[in-house]
């Protein structure tokens, strides 16, 4: 099977061998694509080795029957895209996501627009929450793990506003047994209602997004780490330590 010019990025990269790459790409077509780049971490007869750029659009051609297929060919559409700062950690983070939760061979179409999009927030230097939190919830969607945020699971009434609430993953919104008691991984219905809408305005709905959504993403990667996330921390703490003030953890 030989596939060419097909657009897509590069998820992740992995050193095989002595002089070669294996390669996660997620692509439009054919989904995440695991390859082996033969050859690219040697240099040619000019000293210079073949490159391949993160967040940065590429047309790849590949070769092959098995599920590990051999690459042929990685162009650039554009000039690469350098993040820096809070964008390059949370590019790190989507990347390390969508290559551990993806399936290889599945296309998602929809997905990849998103993506697309999204990168090219953080191309122009914005980090912004509610962006991060509407990817991750289309990637849970498209994997079939969609979060239901308007019922109760147990008997399927409507959320209350005044009411305290566990999200089960599997299983949905169910009304906590103590309502007087905020612990980890309780949410207050008027929060998560605002998170459904999308309205991100007070600091209590956006700080909820992001346990309930790290609470369901971590049940689905089954006891995998993030090394983007740790990463991010040892990052948060240097800057903590040299600003003396603490710093927001987004991811």
């Amino acid at each position: 099977m030989r596939v060419d010019g097909e657009v897509g990025f590069v998820l992740h990269t992995t050193p095989y061998r002595e002089t070669s790459l294996l390669v996660d790409l997620l692509t439009v077509h054919h989904g995440r694509i695991r390859c082996v780049a033969k050859g690219y971490r040697k240099p040619n007869k000019k000293g210079i080795s073949r490159a391949l750029f993160p967040y940065t659009e590429h047309q790849f051609s590949w070769q092959g029957r098995g599920d590990l297929k051999t690459l042929t060919q990685a162009d650039a559409m554009y000039a690469p895209v350098f993040l820096e700062s809070d964008c390059l950690f949370t590019g790190l983070y989507v990347n390390e996501l969508f290559y551990r939760l993806l399936h290889e061979h599945d296309p998602h179409e929809y997905l990849f627009q998103q993506y697309k999009k999204f990168l090219g927030q953080l191309s122009a230097g914005l980090s912004e929450e509610k962006q991060l939190r509407d990817l991750e919830m289309c990637l849970l969607e498209e994997l079939g793990y969609g979060l239901v945020l308007d019922i109760e699971a147990v008997d399927g009434t409507p959320l209350m506003s005044d009411k305290l609430y566990n999200y089960i993953p599997e299983r949905g919104l169910v009304e906590c047994l103590q309502q007087n008691k905020i612990a980890p991984g309780v949410y207050q219905g008027s929060d998560i209602m605002a998170f459904a809408a999308r309205e991100f305005d007070q600091i209590s709905v956006a700080r909820m997004a992001k346990q309930l959504l790290r609470s369901v993403i971590d049940f689905y990667l089954g006891g995998q780490k993030l090394h983007s996330r740790e990463l991010y921390r040892q990052h948060l703490m240097r800057v903590e330590k040299a600003v003396d003030y603490p710093s927001k953890d987004s991811l």
